[in-house]
Order: structure tokens, then sequence, then C-alpha cells
């Protein structure tokens, strides 16, 4: 029993004692009028009384208040925050503070996306101390943002910390990871010792370890986005001649549309049977020039699906041979396309950035050094698949069974993260 709950015990004994020995006194002298009345009046009190002390005792079970975007706009960082938070609102008193900028599709574009964000965040601040009174056990899971909006998880945490709150931080980019980040660096000093750190991978860890001495001996817990993927085991394989490659991405030059349709380029140029398949929407006009000039160049050989729904997405990605993902973003994380693609049974040909390696491990697909031509270090496996349709479907199983593996850890982490929140003391 934690000592304010003692109070209410005693209040509780106070009036039970006061109600008994009125009632006592009224029957010695014989008084009845009213008595009815004041009975019910009793009873009333008393079991308002018994409500508070389950509500007190209610609030002094861990509780977590969890600050984050959350679609729309649709986004890898929002999409994983979203669904931790209803993991986790399935195990214990939650408080959610949505802090997108907006509801658009765009993400901080302009005065009004950066306005509204501020207000979310400063409405989060000012409830915390509210949600923190009666509550011993109170948690803060925050996702962390890149570059300046790390000032404003540095501002949630500083009120965190003075109310109370363990803080969780979950990193979504490797940023502050290839290079060093001051604001990082403070928000992990404003956490405190007690802050718990969750990356995506162990190459996250080791780098974050390496990179900022403040944190080396900090409690790192894993999670990564697989956990929230099911495997999709496909009844059926594609049957048909052609080697179908599929790119699903925000469509920017970055992400490397540029070298799948070199890619597509190189294979027709040596005459093997591959189609590309791109879907995604077009960010900028850059990027729908090039695709609608492959369109042209390439005829039926490239298919533009467009945005596509979650049901879209899903046949997409079954009507895929090959998962093509040669990203030049530099900060790259986790990207869930990749694992979306292994969880339908299709091998991947991608890069060594960020958390990809570790994803892919040695069954998800091929992982090509950064500094090497993509193109041609690849050239060689798709003539093999062309080849080998056998081999294909066993390298499509290998990914599905990385998958599941992935997919498997990853419930696992989130388990042990919220058992972190929400275990009672014993």
């Amino acid at each position: 029993m934690v000592p304010y709950l003692e109070g209410y015990e005693a209040m509780l004994s106070w009036f039970r004692f006061v109600t008994i020995k009125r009632m006592q006194i009224a029957d010695d002298n014989g008084i009845c009028q009213g008595q009815g009345q004041y009975l019910n009046k009793a009873r009333f009190l008393l079991a308002r009384i018994g409500i508070g002390i389950a509500e007190a005792d209610q609030r002094a079970r861990p509780f977590l208040f969890a600050v984050g975007p959350m679609p729309p706009p649709v986004h890898g960082q929002a999409e994983t925050t979203k669904a931790v938070v209803e993991y986790l609102s399935r195990r214990g008193a939650i408080y959610i503070a949505n802090v997108s900028p907006s509801n658009t599709t765009s993400i901080y574009k302009g005065l009004r996306g950066h306005a509204t964000k501020c207000g979310r965040v400063l409405l989060a601040m000012l409830k915390l101390p509210f949600c923190a009174v009666g509550r011993p056990r109170r948690n803060l899971y925050m996702s962390v943002d890149g570059a300046y909006g790390i000032l404003y998880n540095i501002a949630v945490a500083a009120v965190a910390r003075l109310c109370g709150y363990r803080i969780y931080v979950h990193y979504h980019s490797f940023a502050y990871v290839n290079a060093y980040s001051r604001l990082i660096d403070l928000l992990a000093r404003v956490m405190g010792k007690r802050g718990r750190h969750i990356v995506l991978c162990d190459t996250m860890k080791t780098g974050l370890q390496a990179r900022y001495p403040w944190i080396r001996d900090a409690i790192f817990m894993e999670l990564a986005s697989a956990a929230f993927i099911p495997v999709t085991p496909r009844a059926t394989r594609r049957m048909a001649e052609d080697l179908r490659i599929g790119f699903l991405s925000n469509l920017i030059i970055e992400k490397g549309l540029d070298t799948c349709i070199d890619l597509l380029r190189q294979a027709r140029k040596e005459g093997l049977p591959v189609q590309l398949a791109i879907a995604g929407a077009f960010p900028d006009a850059e990027s729908e020039s090039l695709v609608r000039s492959a369109e042209l160049e390439f005829g039926s050989a490239l298919e533009y699906c467009g945005r596509l729904s979650e049901e879209q997405k899903a046949a997409f990605l079954c009507s895929l041979d090959i998962f093509s993902f040669p990203t030049r973003y530099v900060n790259e994380a986790q990207p869930r396309a990749i694992i979306e693609a292994m969880c339908f049974g299709v091998p991947v040909i991608t890069v060594t950035r960020g958390c990809i390696p570790c994803d892919i491990g040695g069954q998800g697909g091929l992982c090509i050094p950064v500094d090497t031509d993509f193109v041609e270090a690849v050239m060689p496996q798709i003539r093999q698949w062309c080849d080998d349709r056998a081999l294909l479907a066993a390298s499509g199983a290998h990914a599905a069974q990385r998958a599941a593996e992935l997919h498997k850890n990853g419930l696992q982490h989130m388990n042990a993260i919220a058992n972190s929140i929400f275990q009672e003391e014993t």
C-alpha cells in the first residue's frame, strides 16, 4: 500500500466509526425519523470513498506517456510509432500525444506544419505534470526526431525528468550515428542514467556507444520494425517467363530510383527477360520526368504502379521475383519495404547502409558495399536467377525464413520493453 492510500484507509475507518456511533445514539434515543435518509447517504459516501481508493490504486500502477508522430502523414517513423503505441496500449495505462506536424502528406513543409508540431509538443509538455500526479511509476516513451526536431525531444525529456518520469527514447535515423550530434548528446544527458535507449539493430547500438561516451554504459534495448510485419507466405510463385524486379519507396533519386532504371537498361541490353515495376508517389518533377522517360524507352518492360494502398502493396509484392533497393540515402536506417518484401518471400538486392546488412543476414538476398558499382555487382546474380528459377525460388524461401526470424525476435524485444514499463514490482 502506497502512503497516500493509507490516508484513504484511515478516512474510511473514521467514517465507519462515526456512522456506526451515530446509528447507536439514534437507536438509544429512539430517534428513527430521517434515519433511512441518513443511512442512504452513509452508504453513498462509503461507496464514493471505496471508488476513490480503487482509482488511487489504479493510478499506483505503471503508467506510460507516449510522444511521437502518428500517421498521417505516412512514413516509416510514424508507422513504427503507431505500431509500438498500439502494442503498449494493450499492456497498461497509456496517454498518447501525437506530435505529427500536420494531417497532410507533406512533412515539415511550410510554417503551418512547424506551428502545428510546436503546438502539439507544447500541449504534451503541459500534460506531463498532470499525468504524473498520483502515479509513482510513470514512464515516457518518445520517438526521436531528426535534425533540429531533436530540440523538441530535449524539451519534452527535460519536463519529463523534472516530473520524475523514466524516459525511453526510440532512435529511427543513422544521421546521429554516422556523425556526431550535439543535440543527441544533450538529449542523452537530459534523460539521465535511468533512461533507456531503444535502437533498431545492434549496428546502431554499437555506433551510438562509439559516438557518445555519455551513453556507453547506458541501458540499450533493441526493437526492429520487423516486429510488426508478419510473414505472409505466397500460395504460388510466379511462373512468367520474364523476371519481375520491383522498387517500392518514395520515388526520390536518392533512394536509388535511377539505379533501378539503369539495372533494367543493362539487363535488357544483355537480352535478359527482365521487367521493372515501380511503385510510390512522386515527390518532385525530376523523379516523375525520369520515370516517364523510362516508360517511353522500355515500353511494356517498365510498369509504373503509382501510390499503393495496403492491399495494393501486398498484391504488388506478391507479383515480384526480386526486390531492388539501391539506396544512396546516407542516413538510411531500416527500410520497411525491404522487410515487407522478404515477408512475401521476395529476395532483396540492396546495399550496406544502416541496419540493412543485419536485416538481410546471409539469407535475405544480396547486400552490395556502398562504394561499389551496384549494377555491375548484381548483374551476375540476376543472370544466375534468370537461368535457374529453382535457385530463385530457393532464395525466396530463404528470404521468408529470415523475415520470420526477424519477426519472432522483434516480438520478443517488444515484449521485453513492455515488461520493463508495465511489469509490477514485487
